[in-house]
């Protein structure tokens, strides 16, 4: 069985701390945190070093572990050392991976930037994911996401397939299949009301549409890839919050769903 956890953005009003409960409430084995915000008005909740005592103690009680840590985006005039700290915040809490996304459109540059944020990061025992969004047009499509990854040429960096990018983007589970097992990172499941390509649609990014309720692919996407890649369920709600659906009844239909569309895919490698 894949292992499937939950996006912090899924349950957003919830803390850190809680977002483990909720984790543990829903059945996920992990869950996917913030420890470094590179703007000060994300509105995303993240964990500060003040709170790492309640999170290893909140870890130890429900068994929860944290997968990924977010997010790194590598600028034109990004400095990977500035993100010493946060990575050891992410290490101290025993985090699979971090995430990343690139900006800079100077191609050889960005990849010198991830080869060294993955050297970084495997100081830590982490992994880096690459995710490729229509949002970020210096990587936004699977085969952008592809080059840098092998341009950067370290083992422990791979891609992200999340259903919104890889739709929106214009990807398609053929595409996926054809890229090499070890190139990937890990999963994102959500889904969406048509299959349109866009490149502008971060108000559809924070509000998602729960797994099997929409008409992505989402079974196909997940077969693309080889089965030892984990996944989480990222599905925003803004218009579940607005409405007053408590986190963890959003949380809980998101994981149910997600879980049955894993558990019903058939990967061929």
């Amino acid at each position: 069985m894949r292992p499937l956890a939950l996006h912090q953005i899924t349950a957003m009003e919830a803390s850190p701390p809680d977002l483990l409960s909720i984790a543990a409430e829903v059945g996920c084995a992990n869950a996917c945190v913030f420890v470094h915000l590179p703007t000060p008005n994300v509105p995303f909740p993240a964990v500060t070093r003040a709170m790492l005592g309640e999170m290893r103690a909140r870890m130890a009680d429900t068994g929860v572990g944290v997968s990924n840590i977010e997010y790194f985006p590598l600028m034109a005039d990004t400095d990977v050392a500035d993100f010493r700290a946060a990575l050891d915040l992410g290490a101290e809490l025993s985090a699979h991976r971090l995430v990343t996304h690139i900006h800079d459109p100077d191609d050889m540059r960005a990849a010198a930037r991830l080869a060294a944020l993955a050297d970084l990061a495997a100081e830590r025992g982490l992994d880096v994911g690459l995710e490729f969004m229509g949002l970020t047009p210096a990587c936004n499509s699977i085969a952008r996401a592809v080059r840098f990854v092998e341009l950067a040429a370290r083992p422990n960096v791979g891609i992200a397939v999340d259903c919104l990018h890889v739709v929106r983007t214009g990807g398609t589970a053929e595409q996926l299949a054809a890229v090499p097992a070890e190139l990937f990172s890990y999963g994102q499941l959500c889904d969406g009301p048509d299959m349109s390509v866009q490149a502008d649609y971060l108000p559809e990014a924070m509000d998602r549409m729960v797994p099997g309720d929409g008409v992505f692919p989402i079974r196909a996407l997940v077969e693309a890839t080889p089965a030892a890649v984990p996944f989480d369920v990222e599905v925003p709600s803004l218009t579940g919050q607005q409405a007053g659906v408590p986190a963890l009844e959003r949380a809980r239909k998101a994981a149910e769903a997600g879980r049955r569309i894993l558990d019903a895919a058939r990967p061929t490698r």
